[in-house]
């Protein structure tokens, strides 16, 4: 049976964890799938008697019949028995694993899953990648990643269920939010989802006044449903000077089980980072002088060990809450804190900031040159999505983005301070983005200052219409971050030009 590796595919999903299916059924139905969900291998066999999927994600630990008894099962029907198996797997243990693969399944993803590379992963694995590891065993311990997905899917989840109430009981919805809103905030602080934090806190502010009209209410818990999408496809993209920072250097990674460490080397992976991570034992320190850092995880194995073993290099060290006394008589230079649960990226920056490495062509590229100032753009939009999307956009292009919500607040902030470019919608609340492009035109001292148009109209008159206005680009939403960024550096590179020239 060929596998389409591709939107569009009927997928059974069999876990007992109901927080953990919801969010893989979240992310298979948002990549374009057809879901179906049981909670046991006697649910799944009772649902395939009427639904033939054509790709099954199963749980190996199963109440009742487990994931491997299933796959067999499977096997043993003529009906499924070429349905391609992928595990969802806890197990560290590879020979469960094996198992699995022996009982018929195609690969396995790790749990805890990472929601931003979660479809990719499946498609390798459907697909028969070979860089696909699709049988690595998954780290249990990532209890940070766990709590993170928890959060999402229950957040994902709680918005639904907020929407569809609102329709048939408002009054009883609106406390429900108000409860909602004593958790979400600090918890997305926590986690570091910091838009999820800042939607939340605007949410609460908005309840906090008088009278909440109802289709507010339902704009605001619609748009926190979007930002908890936007989370979990969220992958962290490291800086430059990170990156370079920690070319070829070689780091220790004291006490770690070989999950752990490889948290850290697929982390690293992820972003580029040309760095050495190897394993070591905490009672063999002695070669320390040979790395440009250790991570000595307190956590894991001897940590008496560890204490008589002496650091002479940068080190990190992951405690636990309760070792904070201990962790606070370490040297206040050289040495960084980390309380479990710990995240892999923390752990790269962390390292990073103690070595501070930049590369040397950096480092004399930039005694030789100026520093540049970041172009300043501002954006003028009254809508908080489009906004959010928009500078985070152009900030990934190395640009300062200021905020207008009104016609009054872009003049105003062009003559307080004129930015290097506008980003300007056209359907603003009091000015439309037509009449304000022809008073900047008018006016001698913003008559060059570069306008591009971002509308979501896309008839030719209104394109007619922005160029005859003076814009010196159009742009129509939906727009791709990359293509804007570029057309807003252009607007601004030919106006620096004609400057020039003058």
């Amino acid at each position: 049976m060929e596998v389409r590796a591709m939107p569009g595919m009927q997928i059974l999903i069999v876990d007992d964890d109901v927080l953990h299916s919801k969010l893989v059924s979240f992310l298979l139905q948002d990549a374009g799938h057809s879901v179906e969900v049981a909670w046991s291998a006697e649910g799944a066999l009772e649902l395939l008697r009427s639904f033939r999927p054509e790709l099954i994600l199963v749980d190996l630990d199963l109440p009742g019949k487990d994931g491997v008894e299933l796959i067999g099962a499977l096997r043993l029907n003529p009906v499924h028995a070429a349905t391609p198996v992928i595990t969802l797997s806890a197990y560290a243990d590879r020979s469960v694993l094996a198992k699995a693969r022996e009982a018929g399944s195609k690969g396995s993803i790790a749990k805890p899953i990472d929601p931003a590379s979660f479809a990719r992963q499946l498609r390798d694995c459907v697909a028969g990648n070979p860089k696909a590891d699709a049988d690595a065993p998954s780290d249990s311990g990532d209890l940070l990643a766990e709590m993170r997905n928890n959060f999402l899917a229950q957040g994902l989840d709680q918005c639904d269920r907020l929407l569809n109430s609102l329709k048939s009981s408002p009054d009883r919805t609106i406390q429900a939010i108000h409860r909602r809103l004593h958790r979400w905030p600090a918890a997305a602080s926590a986690l570091g989802f910091s838009e999820l934090c800042s939607q939340a806190s605007r949410m609460k502010a908005l309840f906090a006044s008088a009278k909440v009209e109802g289709d507010e209410v339902a704009k605001s818990i619609d748009t926190t449903r979007r930002r908890f999408c936007a989370a979990t496809r969220y992958e962290p993209e490291f800086p430059v000077e990170l990156i370079t920072g920690l070319l070829d250097e070689r780091i220790g990674l004291v006490n770690f089980s070989e999950e752990e460490a490889r948290r850290i080397r697929d982390a690293a992976e992820r972003a580029h980072v040309k760095a050495v991570f190897e394993s070591m034992r905490g009672d063999s320190l002695e070669n320390q002088s040979e790395y440009g850092a250790l991570v000595i995880n307190e956590c894991g194995g001897s940590s008496g060990a560890l204490r008589r073993e002496p650091v002479s290099i940068p080190a990190i060290f992951i405690g636990s809450r309760s070792s904070l006394e201990a962790l606070s008589k370490l040297p206040a230079h050289g040495c960084d804190i980390v309380i479990a649960p710990w995240d892999a990226e923390e752990i790269l920056l962390r390292v990073y900031r103690l070595i501070k490495k930049p590369a040397q062509s950096r480092q004399t590229e930039d005694s030789q040159a100026p520093q540049k100032r970041r172009p300043r753009v501002l954006i003028a939009d009254d809508d908080p999505d489009m906004v959010f999307l928009v500078s985070d956009a152009l900030g990934q292009f190395g640009m300062e983005c200021e905020i207008a919500r009104s016609g009054r607040q872009v003049m105003d902030a062009i003559r307080r301070q004129p930015p290097d470019a506008v980003v300007l919608d056209v359907n603003m609340m009091d000015i439309s983005g037509f009449e304000i492009l022809e008073r900047l035109r008018q006016n001698l001292a913003t008559k060059a200052l570069p306008v591009v148009l971002l509308t979501g109209r896309s008839q030719g008159r209104d394109i007619a219409r922005g160029f005859g206005c003076g814009a010196d680009d159009y742009v129509i939403k939906p727009f791709q971050a990359p293509d804007l960024a570029r057309r807003v550096q252009r607007a601004i590179s030919e106006s620096r030009k004609s400057r020039s020239v003058l």
